[in-house]
């Protein structure tokens, strides 16, 4: 039975690394692209992040980003770590401020709106010295967000992504704004 689960693995990792072989290697082939996609990861305020974003290109300068966040960070209230986690689905209009023509850097600035769920320690109004928090622990939140999206290329179709961002949350429960800074790749496709 192991070596069955086994074999499924190895059949799973193998299909993967073609498929982004394939990906790669088409990329490689286009002058300009439509599509690119970036995973980061980074600070909060007092916590830590991690991004899934998708760019498409609507001009040579423009695109819409969209991105899946997720946060985790710790609120400090009488000497007892809180924990916030915040899920949230982003979309925004970018546009080039700043790129070489060699094309090995490009700056973009961007804003858009952010849905999402905030959980505050995890769900439980009650804290771990009994405390009961006043305030709502499991909430949807909106609002908007602005960026600046920052690209090195190590290659054509790969680049060193960098990623800062300001989230206005109109109705959490722990404040409104929100820093992000993030450090990725990004992979670029047709």
């Amino acid at each position: 039975m192991n070596n069955s689960i086994h074999t499924k693995k190895q059949l799973l990792y193998t299909s993967v690394i073609l498929l982004l072989l394939f990906l790669y290697a088409n990329a490689l082939s286009a002058q300009s692209h439509k599509v690119a996609f970036s995973i980061t990861g980074g600070i909060v305020q007092d916590g830590f992040s991690g991004m899934i974003t998708g760019d498409y290109k609507v001009n040579e300068f423009d695109f819409l980003q969209f991105n899946i966040q997720g946060s985790f960070a710790n609120l400090e209230q009488n000497n007892i770590d809180i924990p916030v986690n915040t899920y949230s689905f982003n979309a925004g209009f970018f546009f080039d401020i700043l790129r070489n023509n060699s094309r090995t850097f490009a700056l973009s600035l961007g804003a858009g709106g952010t849905i999402g769920y905030e959980s505050i320690n995890n769900g439980d109004q009650t804290l771990e010295n009994n405390q009961i928090l006043n305030i709502e622990t499991n909430n949807v939140v909106y609002g908007a967000y602005a960026g600046l999206d920052a690209d090195i290329f190590i290659s054509p179709v790969i680049s060193l992504n960098i990623k800062l961002n300001e989230t206005y949350h109109f109705n959490s429960e722990i404040g409104e704004l929100t820093p992000y800074a993030g450090l990725g790749i990004k992979l670029i496709l047709k």
